[in-house]
């Protein structure tokens, strides 16, 4: 019998944007011979030679580089295919293109490459005149050109040929039936393989009996480009999930198979593994064919399943553990200055700080590379981001970086299908259009969105969208010097783009006040107040007490403290005094409160003393009746988010199936950071997490990545849990609405007890975050810190979500028309596109990103969902949620502690400690504390989104009663006594209480009917938090009727500005009474 021709297995590098650098490649090629996978393609569309300017030969430098990354793939027995793209603009009746194509393609020989292809793919299918007087067909003149260069190269062994129509959805009618197929298979020299994708661009499954048809068509078995995990159409998604979906037995209807995998190095290591598991299964199948039949061979594999994709994934696994943990463990592995930030205190920003500043060294920061990234800052161009613009390299430098961002990307890469491209800046990855034109543009410059910030002064640095050049010995590149550890200028850069507390118009303009930090991406809003010796003790340098090595989410655990964690009974005397404790059933029945449970009870009524002593106006009784400050009831006390769900609710609950620890009573209570860091139900191990925080990561934590990352048409186990958890919610959310629809509380009883399971889903998730920024190696963290942690901000805002729909919607209209249906976004703005089965995995926008986002009620506004990751990633825990009445004091505190000032204005605050809380958050606490959420570390909370959902209500209520309450705290005269660091904020206090309010105009109200207020404190310098606070507060708003939202910013407080303007907001153009300082801002939602 013949020998069988060997059958190439391995990967090409054929995606859109920033091509592998050559260690990447070299790393490659040792995962290719460890799964004993033979070959590699070298396809990367953006280089510019391979492409663009593929008549340009190498220079001595590249042509030595290459010759380098040759010798290399040889040495591990891997064969280097040199791939050359040029039918973009190849003039194929030109004698002097075709001789340049050869040329090329001799030097290449001339370096040790045996083995060629040539690229037709995603190209326009129409030929210029001169083509069309030669050849009848873009057929003929493609076949002419590839019949040529095969001989003229000496009919090599390996010579593969790219046809335009490279997958029976882009054939017309179909592949049997195609003019251009039937030629190409005529014309072309038998020699000459050809390649295919399968059904469509990125196809879910590949059979035996469709490419069946394609062999006969084509007169030889075509080598498949399988671009399952092709990942450059859709800037939110990456897949790590097993190769699955290729029948058994296809190897024999094939000569080959090249899997195009993720733009991303490090995200390849399941793909490429799974695959070599794969590949050997279908070669001991096809050890059988001496003996029997090549149709009984492949039934009987598909019989014997001898290749299992979970199987091959467990496999993967554990490899996968070990090699990040491996490369963790490597000198230079870890990415230096990532702890948790500082609770307190920390580096003081300075006024025009550069150095370290934020920066985006591309539009698209899922393309950060390390290892030397060659990070080029591409120039702005005028095209639409819906076109796409996209970066073009030379031949990457020897430690340039990972890809271009997927701002820049097309297709699938390679015959990875004719799309226009999806781009990072407009949130929206465009959908796949046959025969689209290829673009060549530059990528669009990228705003980075800001935090809302306390304007307590304000920012003197500029706004601006363009994006800034990383020098190549940059840190984030590797190829200088280390990365700037946050106690360094890196929180500095990152400060400047997280919200802060805004005291008022007025303090922005003050001319003592340092202003704070800026960059060029955008500016962060918010003072920051000094640093005391005491804060300075409690800095992540401090030395740890006992007492706070108990409570800390990073010290040691002991055995004893295990057995008492997060999960373990509470005493009646706890919980009685925490906010987040059981409620037993004694406590249900036991009717009203002690006055000194009361007072520590975060649902407890607040007594008439207290009243008198609080900073807010006194509650009348009616107010006290209906507000979220009432007793609750026994029958309240069962429908409350915080109630016990007892072992017979559990059981009845429609839920997913729930473990023996979650059935038993335990409330919908919020996780804090410090349960979140240490919960016994996260991935980690208690006695894991006893030995370090930066343990390596474990078995289940990175299945939990993958399973969250899966594959382009089918979501992982912990995905699918999130979905079905939050879509079940957001469905039977009226259950648990205002007022109830659900006498006997079955119902709410049900949700509540799926809304615990996905809140615990939503800590794990947050916690793999902060695990993998805690301990993965540089290399794999720049790769998928970008995707995790957009999912982390998500499901920040989606948790807390959860937890407001609790008791705060609205199941009625308003009687003014001003909410309106609750739940009308439900069936209209983001209703579900129903997509049929042929659509490719671009239309399903997002992925798990995509679903979750179009759950929320503004899931429609993109620019609220976008923002570039942080350069330094931080592994601080946070939790969003809705207030609590205890928070009050902690969230003054921050006010506080917000604002630099001198001694002088110390003794002020001293003495009235509320003021500048009463002057920000009074009103909302006092008036609209359903629509209050706060933001809370390991610290307690650090950020507040307040609301109003009928903003005139409100303004009415707040100048009749609250205000005249409040004025009897602060004399007019109080902060008078001259100028002084600080003073400015106080005195546009005063003057907020003591002078008649500015009205809004009626038509702001009527287009934009609720009110916003946003700010963090200076320890907060994640973005991505704030951004959640932004969108869990206007999803309340927008849940319960509200169409538009507008704040009040002063046109000196730049940070606030941009925040906001970052967020979707515009300058109102009303004339606003006499305050020309001050400014509106709005947006629909």
């Amino acid at each position: 019998m013949a020998e069988r021709p060997r059958f190439l297995c391995g990967v090409v590098e054929g995606f859109y944007g920033r091509p592998w650098s050559m260690d990447q490649r070299k790393l490659l090629f040792q995962w290719l011979r460890r799964r004993g996978l033979n070959c590699y393609m070298y396809a990367p569309k953006d280089e510019l030679k391979h492409r663009l300017l593929w008549r340009e030969p190498y220079t001595e430098h590249e042509a030595a580089r290459l010759r380098s990354l040759i010798e290399a793939a040889h040495e591990q027995a891997v064969e280097f295919i040199f791939a050359i793209s040029a039918g973009q603009d190849m003039v194929f009746s030109s004698a002097g293109d075709r001789l340049l194509l050869q040329q090329k393609l001799r030097q290449v020989a001339a370096m040790g490459c045996r083995s060629f292809a040539l690229l037709f793919d995603d190209i326009d299918p129409c030929m210029c005149q001169a083509d069309r007087n030669v050849f009848p067909s873009l057929a003929q003149a493609q076949a002419s050109v590839a019949n040529e260069v095969y001989q003229e190269l000496g009919q090599p062994s390996v010579f593969l040929f790219c046809p335009t129509e490279y997958c029976s959805s882009l054939c017309s009618p179909s592949p049997s039936q195609s003019c251009y197929l039937q030629t190409i298979g005529q014309e072309l020299l038998p020699g000459i393989g050809v390649i295919w994708t399968g059904p469509k661009v990125v196809s879910q499954e590949l059979s035996a009996a469709l490419l069946e048809e394609v062999e006969a068509v084509l007169r030889r078995r075509p080598v498949i480009w399988d671009n399952l995990y092709a990942n450059d159409y859709d800037c939110r998604r990456v897949f790590l999930g097993p190769y699955m979906g290729r029948a058994p037995g296809l190897t024999s209807r094939l000569h080959g198979l090249l899997l195009n995998p993720n733009c991303e190095l490090q995200a390849n290591f399941i793909p490429i593994h799974t695959l070599g598991t794969w590949f050997r299964s279908e070669m001991e199948s096809c050890a059988h064919s001496d003996h029997a039949g090549t149709e009984e061979v492949a039934a009987q594999g598909a019989q014997d399943g001898s290749y299992s994709p979970q199987e091959a994934l467990e496999l993967a696994l554990r490899d996968w553990v070990a090699e990040i943990n491996q490369q963790a463990s490597e000198p230079g592995g870890r990415t230096p200055g990532r702890p948790s930030v500082s609770l307190k205190g920390g580096p003081r920003l300075q006024p025009g700080t550069a150095v370290g500043q934020e920066v985006t060294p591309d539009p698209q920061p899922h393309s950060s590379a390390p290892g030397g990234a060659d990070q080029h800052s591409p120039e702005p161009c005028g095209a639409a981001p819906e076109q796409g613009c996209r970066e073009v390299t030379s031949e990457p430098e020897e430690d340039s970086g990972n890809r271009t961002p997927a701002g820049h990307q097309q297709s699938p890469a390679g015959a990875g299908g004719q799309l226009a491209t999806g781009s990072r800046e407009s949130c929206e990855p465009s959908s796949g259009v046959a025969g689209s034109a290829q673009s060549g543009g530059i990528p669009v410059a990228t705003k980075t969105l800001p935090g809302p910030s306390p304007t307590t002064s304000s920012s003197t640095g500029a706004d601006t969208s363009q994006n800034i050049s990383l020098p190549a010995s940059d840190a984030r590149t590797g190829g200088g010097s280390p990365i700037q550890s946050p106690s360094s200028t890196q929180p500095e850069a990152i400060r400047a783009d997280v919200p802060q507390t805004p005291p008022g118009p007025g303090a922005a303009a003050s001319p003592c006040a340092p202003a704070p930090l800026t960059d060029e991406l955008g500016a962060r809003p918010g003072p920051m107040a000094p640093v005391t010796p005491k804060e300075a003790g409690s800095g992540p340098m401090a030395p740890v007490t006992p007492k706070e090595a108990r409570t800390s989410p990073t010290s040691q655990v002991t055995p004893e403290e295990v057995v008492s964690g997060p999960m373990a009974p509470v005493t009646p005397e706890e919980a009685r005094t925490s906010p987040t404790s059981q409620v037993t059933p004694e406590e249900v029945g036991s009717g009203p409160m002690t006055p000194k449970e009361a007072r520590t009870s975060p649902t407890s009524q607040v007594t008439p003393e207290e009243a008198r002593t609080s900073p807010m106006p006194p509650v009348t009784s009616e107010e006290a009746g209906s507000g979220p400050m009432a007793p609750v009831t026994p029958e309240e006390a069962r429908t409350s988010p915080t109630s016990q769900v007892t072992p017979k609710e559990a059981r009845t609950s429609p839920m997913a199936p729930v473990t023996s620890e979650e059935a038993e009573p335990g409330p919908t209570a919020l996780m804090t950071p410090k349960e979140a860091g240490s919960d016994p139900t996260a991935p980690l191990s208690p006695e894991e997490a006893a030995s370090s925080p930066t343990a390596p990561l474990t078995l289940e934590e990175v299945r939990m990545l993958v399973e969250l990352f899966y594959l382009p048409y089918h979501h992982g186990a912990l995905a699918r849990e999130l979905l079905e958890h939050f879509r079940w919610l957001r469905a039977n959310s009226l259950s648990v609405g205002v007022p109830a629809t659900a006498p006997d509380a079955c119902g709410g009883t049900r949700w509540r007890g799926r809304a615990q399971s996905f809140q615990q889903l939503c800590a794990r998730t947050c916690r793999l975050h902060s695990r993998l920024v805690s301990t993965a190696g540089r290399a794999l963290l720049y790769d998928l810190h970008p995707y995790l942690w957009d999912i982390r901000n998500l499901l920040l805002a989606a948790s807390a979500f959860v937890l407001w729909l609790d008791g705060h919607l609205l199941c009625e209209p308003d009687p003014k028309g001003t909410w309106g249906n609750c739940f009308g976004w439900c069936q209209s703005i983001t209703a579900p596109i129903l997509l049929g089965r042929d659509a490719e995995p671009w239309a399903r926008r997002g992925g798990l990103f995509g679903e979750l986002q179009a759950l929320l009620p503004v899931g429609n506004s993109c620019d609220l969902f976008y923002h570039p990751p942080p350069l330094f990633p931080s592994s601080q825990l946070y939790l969003l949620r809705p207030l609590l009445p205890l928070d009050k004091g902690e969230l003054y505190r921050m006010c506080r502690e917000s604002l630099d000032c001198d001694p002088k204005v110390a003794e002020i605050l001293v003495a009235h400690p509320d003021l500048l809380g009463d002057r920000l958050l009074g009103s909302f606490l006092s008036l609209s504390p359903e629509y209050t959420f706060v933001l809370e570390d390991e610290g307690g909370p650090c950020g507040y989104a307040a609301g109003a959902l009928h903003a005139e209500g409100f303004l009415q209520q707040r100048d009749s009663s609250w205000l005249p309450a409040v004025r009897h705290k602060y004399p007019p005269d109080l902060g008078t006594a001259g100028s002084a660091l600080g003073q400015d904020a106080l005195e546009e206090a005063v003057l907020f209480f003591h002078e008649e309010p500015l009205a809004v105009p009626q038509p702001v109200l009527r287009r934009f009917p609720s009110l916003v207020q946003l700010g963090t404190a200076p320890r907060v310098l994640d973005v991505g938090a704030s951004r959640s606070l932004a969108l869990c507060l206007l999803s309340a708003l927008r849940a319960n009727g509200s169409r538009g939202v507008f704040c009040q910013v002063s046109d000196a407080d730049r940070q606030q500005l941009s925040f906001y303007s970052k967020l979707g907001f515009v300058a109102l153009p009303v004339a606003w009474g006499s305050s020309p300082g001050a400014q509106l801002l709005g947006r629909l939602l």
